[in-house]
């Protein structure tokens, strides 16, 4: 894509993202629906205004935006306010994640008669995006007990979900007649890298919180915040693992050493992220094709039904047994619901195994369904993660 492509590609969507922003604010929905559609209108689906191929030259910035998700959640987990709630944040992250698997897994493998495709659906559904969720808190400044356990569980969410991916995918690979994957090996290869993310993500919250004590006036330690991050990402890729949980486990270190260094750290980051996580959603919808959407269309139904009553049952049932407040019980589904980055980067990781396996049209099948159903998930999403929060009674800011 020529250089002056992507600006210009870039610069409409800013701009015309303004206009979807007001219109969702009007009728009182979550803005990032408006960039959706933003992304969806000058995507290959309509206007085609960039290509497939194009969308995936601007990858980076979904790199960026998982970072930015990370340390957001991380920061707000500190170790004092987690040993109050810790044991009841595992168990509702172990029945939403493990219900919602189990859930889709078997409507799926119904639909196609097939365990193993159910397997990898499944494995897809536990992941939860942090990124509109976060993005409806800031909006609606939302603050109190949900929002601190929403934060919590996101956290350990899609850890969680890389672990039920690394331990499922291997398995649907052997059922389907690979011959290549171990599940020994991979699951020794999944603890590597989880292993690598959290002592990487530490040694560098711990050196980002000693020298950002040095660092007084505000536009340094905006230089200083925005090249940790990149060079987090930067990490991330060479070792090819999860920026999310790398920048989570960064944030986690910061905010427990020095809750002031991480405060100017997280308000730098503010102050420049929003175009950012803009153009995330802009992508996320630049994604759609309604060719596939119809061809899909059951499994995709299907999907989002089973894995919707997964992680609002699991979410009840957990919180329940977990002795969660009546608000946390009732409403903390309907905050995770939402499907983004991490689910899509999962689907790119279990197309390739496919591929590799010669299954082409699975490959293409899983990557379809995943993209159409994270759109569609993401329109829906939001406004539930308001309804949840706004009936809870956490939200300061009123449309």
């Amino acid at each position: 894509m020529p250089q002056t492509h992507i600006l210009s590609f870039l610069g409409v969507c800013l701009l015309f993202s303004l206009l979807t922003g007001k219109g969702a604010n009007f009728l009182k929905v979550p803005i990032i629906i408006g960039y959706i559609i933003t992304g969806a209108l000058f995507g290959p689906a309509i206007l085609h205004y960039i290509s497939a191929y194009q969308v995936e030259d601007l990858s980076f910035i979904n790199i960026i935006t998982l970072s930015l998700i990370g340390f957001n959640i991380g920061s707000e987990l500190r170790f004092k306010e987690l040993r109050a709630m810790g044991k009841k944040i595992i168990i509702i992250v172990i029945f939403e994640a493990s219900l919602a698997f189990l859930v889709t897994a078997a409507a799926t493998a119904l639909v196609l008669k097939s365990i193993p495709m159910g397997i990898i659906y499944g494995a897809l559904a536990c992941a939860t995006a942090p990124a509109g969720t976060i993005d409806v808190i800031r909006q609606y400044q939302a603050k109190g007990t949900l929002t601190s356990t929403l934060f919590a569980v996101m956290g350990l969410d899609d850890i969680f979900a890389l672990i039920v991916y690394s331990i499922g995918i291997p398995i649907a690979g052997i059922m389907l007649g690979s011959q290549d994957v171990s599940v020994s090996f991979a699951l020794l290869g999944a603890f590597r890298d989880i292993l690598l993310e959290i002592v990487i993500g530490a040694a560098f919250g711990y050196l980002l919180a000693r020298l950002g004590r040095y660092i007084h006036e505000q536009s340094l330690f905006l230089i200083y915040s925005l090249g940790s991050l990149f060079v987090m990402c930067s990490l991330a890729q060479v070792f090819d693992i999860s920026p999310i949980l790398l920048t989570m486990s960064a944030a986690i270190v910061m905010t427990n050493m020095n809750g002031i260094v991480t405060k100017k750290f997280t308000h730098s980051l503010t102050q420049w992220s929003p175009p950012v996580y803009l153009m995330f959603f802009v992508l996320l919808g630049s994604r759609l094709d309604f060719k596939i959407m119809a061809s899909f269309a059951l499994l995709i139904g299907v999907y989002i039904v089973f894995r919707s009553l997964g992680k609002l049952g699991g979410a009840y049932y957990g919180a329940s047994i977990a002795g969660a407040e009546s608000k946390i019980r009732k409403y903390l589904g309907f905050t995770l619901l939402s499907q983004a980055g991490v689910a899509i980067g999962l689907s790119l990781g279990a197309a390739k195994i496919l591929n590799d396996m010669h299954m082409n049209e699975s490959a293409t099948q899983v990557l379809s369904v995943m993209t159409a159903s994270t759109f569609l998930i993401m329109l829906i999403g939001p406004i539930l993660v308001k309804y949840g929060l706004r009936k809870a009674g956490e939200l300061r800011l009123k449309d």
